[in-house]
């Protein structure tokens, strides 16, 4: 009975959840592309900046500078612009019908409308965690309202209520000298006080703090606590962030993690613990992370900066991870048709003797990592790892994602590759690799491998074919097989077990959900292309591979060829000026959201939701939406997704990344 009462509560439980983030999902869409009804909300010119009312000791601060002039600029973006085609408008509305209903089964409880929550904000949304010195974290929320609608005040008025009920007391209010009528409640041991000022709600975990706020207001001193502008981290990274001309960025937020660790930890001593041993590994020098998004600059759709703050010089982990700045051009086997792209370098050598210096001085002796290494690898793979792997690799690292034709939901391709200094004499040493180590041992999840079954019956674990003069290794199918077997006999076994009685235990397989299950399995697949070693570990991996042997031939067209990326590289050089990036990033979307219009539409998906939509009238509902507004064909949409580009430079202050997309040819 028991049992049942919890799984009644979990579904119920995860139904909520399921509505709340529908409602959630369609409210920011909905609110991202259709017209707000702008009512009178606070002039930002009356006041300071939050950021100079905040306390320097401020750990964590994430802001929307003007929520309503974020929403007007992202319906003049390509998303936006797409979402109000008349090909897809209606089952945006039909969505937004959907989430209606889904809400009013629980607006009753709740007391808010739909349309309250939509026109809350109407500027400025920040949240910040303030650190006062050898104390726990407080937390402090301030919101622009719309005070000409009503909405803040009557979800105000409905908050009151709830925390009167939660708490069983009703919420103690005061007037100020400075005519600020100020509301107090507790609630899991704090005093919460909050206010509201020429439209402005701001509430705080911390009276103290939140006086302080105020005084700041008030234009009157704040003793030993300066403002968080006159925190070095907060303005270093806010400068490092700041758009052309020095535009306001439409969303900002900063973080010290060490800041924020210290005293969300206090009082637990293990914590506290491992926080001093930070500089031991070098991590004491993360100093602080930040960044700002800013929409419609010049002739970019957006643009995300990004910046780590570094103690200089850096040591440890962060001198160890070192990004080296080259010129990166993209690899000749990457196919043109690339959804995604990263590529970056470490120096491999000096990764090694950071390890090994920080291992040292953990350890108080010398050459363990060296030690280690010689007992646990070299005697494995019986080879000298520096000297016969290590040493043939550049350091250069890359990322792709790729889509397999035909579409399906095992489409999507990874690979990884590393740049080799000498590819030949990395093959060799490979190949000794798998015959030393994966050849002759069985890895079993169950038995750990290396076992002495007869490898006829287990099979051979990898495989060797050629494509086009490369030679391809992997998992053999047999292996595969294998493994298949042997998840059905452990499944069987625990039948078994669970019913003694029973001699035989009928595995009861759907042969089609057992088929889609195989299809997404990760196939391993390996080859040496050029002077990179190529990875991939999806369940089409070998596709990709061939794909990159093609590409690499001069068969395919090449990404370094594609006029999208090009555009965007040309974007990349002028940003970047006379610095070297220390890594680089490129995505087409369309690529992605071609696969996901098209699987949307197809029968496997359509099964699949029809099998789920029995006991769930949410997802039912979506069903029959997009049944009555199909998504329309994709060559329609693909002028709405726009090639995106970036990159990671390096300077005495860290690292800053900056990341943009362009406007296409009709928006500017």
């Amino acid at each position: 009975m028991l049992s049942r009462m919890c799984i009644a509560q979990n579904r119920c439980f995860f139904s909520s959840v399921a509505s709340a983030s529908l409602v959630l999902a369609v409210v920011i869409a909905f609110t991202a592309t259709n017209k707000i009804v702008v009512g009178q909300e606070a002039d930002p010119s009356n006041r300071p900046r939050t950021q100079e009312l905040l306390p320097e000791t401020t750990v964590a601060f994430i802001q929307i500078d003007d929520f309503r002039d974020m929403v007007g600029k992202l319906q003049e973006t390509s998303f936006g612009k797409m979402t109000q085609d008349e090909a897809i408008a209606p089952l945006i509305d039909g969505l937004w019908d959907e989430a209606r209903l889904a809400y009013s089964e629980v607006e009753s409880e709740v007391g808010i409308t739909l349309e309250d929550i939509r026109s809350l904000p109407s500027g400025e949304m920040t949240f910040a965690i303030i650190a006062p010195r050898r104390q726990s974290p407080e937390y402090m929320l301030v919101i622009e309202l719309d005070t000409e609608s009503g909405a803040g005040e009557r979800i105000l008025e409905r908050g009151r209520e709830v925390i009167a009920t939660e708490t069983g007391e009703p919420i103690s209010s005061q007037e100020s000298e400075d005519g600020i009528e100020y509301e107090t409640f507790n609630a899991a041991g704090k005093n919460f006080k909050f206010f509201e000022k020429d439209g402005l709600m701001v509430g705080c975990s911390s009276e103290e703090e939140l006086d302080a706020f105020v005084d700041r207001w008030m234009e009157r001193e704040v003793e030993k606590v300066r403002p968080l502008t006159s925190n070095r981290k907060f303005v270093t990274i806010m400068n490092r962030c700041l758009g052309n001309n020095e535009l306001e960025p439409e969303a900002r937020f900063f973080i010290d993690p060490i800041g924020l660790t210290r005293s969300a930890t206090r009082g637990n001593f293990a914590a506290q613990a491992a926080i001093n041993f930070l500089p031991i590994i070098g991590l004491d020098g993360l100093l602080g992370v930040g960044g700002s998004m800013l929409l419609s600059e010049d002739d970019f759709e957006s643009v995300v900066h990004g910046h780590i703050l570094l103690s200089n010089p850096r040591k440890g982990i962060l001198e160890m991870l070192a990004l080296k700045p080259t010129d990166y051009q993209p690899e000749p086997w990457l196919p043109a048709d690339t959804a995604t792209y990263l590529t970056t370098s470490w120096d491999v050598d000096k990764m090694l003797a950071e390890l090994s210096k920080m291992v040292d001085l953990y350890q108080g002796d010398e050459g363990l990592v060296d030690t280690w290494i010689e007992g646990n690898i070299n005697e494995r793979i019986k080879m000298d790892l520096k000297e016969d792997v290590l040493a043939h690799l550049s350091g250069r690292v890359t990322y792709a994602e790729w889509i397999s034709p035909p579409l399906a939901l095992n489409s999507q391709v990874q690979i990884f590759a590393m740049e080799l200094s000498d590819a030949e004499a990395f093959e060799k040493s490979f190949e000794s690799i798998i015959q030393n180590v994966i050849g002759g041992n069985d890895d079993d999840e169950e038995d750990g491998g290396g076992n002495d079954e007869n490898e006829e019956e287990r099979g051979e674990w990898m495989e060797t074919a050629d494509y086009k003069g490369f030679k391809t290794w992997t998992v053999s199918q047999s292996r595969m097989d294998n493994q298949r077997d042997r998840r059905n006999q452990r499944r069987q076994e625990r039948r078994q077990a669970q019913n003694p009685d029973r001699d035989i235990i009928d595995i009861d397989v759907d042969p089609e959900a057992e088929e889609m299950r195989m299809e997404m399995r990760p196939k391993p697949a390996m080859a040496i292309v050029g002077n990179y070693l190529l990875m991939s570990f999806s369940p089409r991996s070998m596709d990709f591979i061939r794909y990159a042997i093609e590409t690499h031939e001069g068969e395919e067209s090449s990404m370094a060829n594609d006029e999208n990326f090009v555009a965007v590289q040309r974007k990349m050089t002028r940003l970047l000026r006379s610095d070297m990036p220390c890594a680089m990033t490129y995505q087409n979307p369309e690529h992605a959201f071609r696969m996901l219009f098209e699987l949307a539409g197809s029968e496997q998906t359509q099964s699949f939701i029809s099998g789920q939509i029995e006991d769930n009238p949410v997802l039912a509902g979506i069903q029959s939406r997009f049944s009555e507004n199909p998504l329309p064909d994709f060559d329609e949409m693909k002028g709405y997704f726009q090639p995106t580009g970036g990159f990671v430079v390096s300077d005495d202050t860290g690292y800053h990344f900056l990341a943009f997309s362009m406007k296409s040819e009709n928006e500017k």
